[in-house]
This record gives C-alpha cells, structure tokens and sequence, in this order.
C-alpha cells in the first residue's frame, strides 16, 4: 500500500446525500403545513447550495448556515413560525439518511485492513457523526474533522491543517484524498500536497488531472490494492 492514510469526502463520496436531502426536505415540508412540491424542493436546494457556496469561498462560517436556510426558507414562502426548532429539526432529519452509495463499505473494509481512514467533510456535526455510526462504516473511521468544528470548509487549508493534525501529522506524500468536487477535494487536497483521487464520470481537459480518477469507488481497491 503507497498510503498510510486515505481521506475521504463525505457527500456524495461515501453516502448518497440526494437521498438523505429528498427524505430531509420532504419531513420539513409536511412539518410546516407545505405542499410537496417540486418548486417548494427547487426552492430550499438553490437556497443550500447558495448559502455553501458562500461558506466554501470564506464569507459566511459553516455553523451559520444551519439557521440561515431555514430562515431564508420560510420568509420566501411566507411561514409565520420561528427557524430555530425547524433548523434543528431539520438536522435531525438529514442524519436519518445514513444511505452508502453502492461498494462504500466493502471497499472501506478492505482499504482498512492496509491504511487508516479518515474523513474531511464539509457540513454539520449533529449529521455527520450520527449517519458515520448508523451506516457502520463509524468503527473504521480513525479520524474526522467537521467544517462546523474548525470554522472553515474544504477548500481552506486550515481545514486541511487541522486534518493532519487529527492524523498526526503523516508525511504528505503518504495521504490520498478522495473526493467527488474538483474545486474542494482535489484542488484542496492536492494545493495541500496530499495525492488525489476524484470520483468523477469524466476528467474535463481544461482541468489539471488528479492523481487518479475513479468513477466508482470500487476502483479505489482494485487500484491500490491489485494494480
């Protein structure tokens, strides 16, 4: 094994985060009395991913935004009730969807038996922690670091920083990253000195190549560990 760790993306890397935000928007739509609906959905997505956007480029701290979106939620479609319990609620919500995506935890099970793992996320500790004990992939996780615990998200390399420190401070060239967004996994993993494997359909020519590029997260096993 050319690693001694192996970092791992949460979203959409490991779980299948569509489905934890389809069973999460639709409770707190039922909750407040909404409809359903698909523009109700499209409405609270465009608010999240805008609010994340702000978080990754360093305007807004990651802990902000689990009461901004309710709010913001609830002034655009006209609910006359307070964010705080819902924002709450809502977290409560997203940490029931503790789906894999398909291979995670084999290939998890088999890297472990000749690295340790870790996971670098970019979201809330009331969900991550809980989805990382219920998919039982929790005993195999040695090290995880929160953006809402440090104060910054991927890519800031503070968080990278705080990451090797959970790690105790490995040799850099013995740490892959695995991620599935170029600018926060691979950008921030590589602009850190780490190696990087992007999960990713198709590598785009006008982006510099990761190290690796997998479109299943099977492909991380067979290449490190039968190439």
């Amino acid at each position: 094994m050319r690693y001694d760790w192996i970092v791992f993306d949460a979203d959409d890397t490991l779980f299948d985060f569509g489905q934890a935000e389809h069973h999460a928007i639709g409770r707190l739509l039922t909750g407040i009395g909404l409809t359903d609906t698909t523009e109700h959905r499209a409405l609270y997505s465009g608010i999240n991913r805008h609010l994340w956007q702000e978080m990754e480029r360093g305007a807004i701290r990651p802990e902000a935004i689990k009461l901004m979106r309710i709010r913001r939620l609830f002034d655009e479609v006209g609910v006359d009730e307070a964010a705080e319990p819902w924002a709450d609620r809502f977290l409560d919500f997203l940490a029931e969807g503790s789906t894999l995506l398909p291979g995670t935890l084999t290939t998890l099970q088999r890297l472990a038996e000749h690295a340790r793992l870790a996971v670098l996320t970019n979201g809330l500790t009331r969900v991550q922690r809980p989805r990382l004990e219920h998919s039982g992939l929790a005993p195999l996780i040695s090290a995880l670091v929160v953006s809402e615990d440090i104060g910054v998200g991927k890519p800031d390399p503070r968080i990278f920083e705080a990451m090797n420190l959970a790690m105790g401070s490995p040799e850099r060239d013995r740490v892959l990253m695995v991620g599935d967004r170029y600018e926060t996994d691979i950008q921030g993993g590589r602009n850190y000195g780490w190696d990087t494997a992007w999960l990713t359909a198709a590598l785009p020519d006008e982006l510099e190549p990761p190290t690796r590029q997998i479109q299943r997260i099977e492909e991380l096993a067979t290449w490190l560990l039968e190439d």
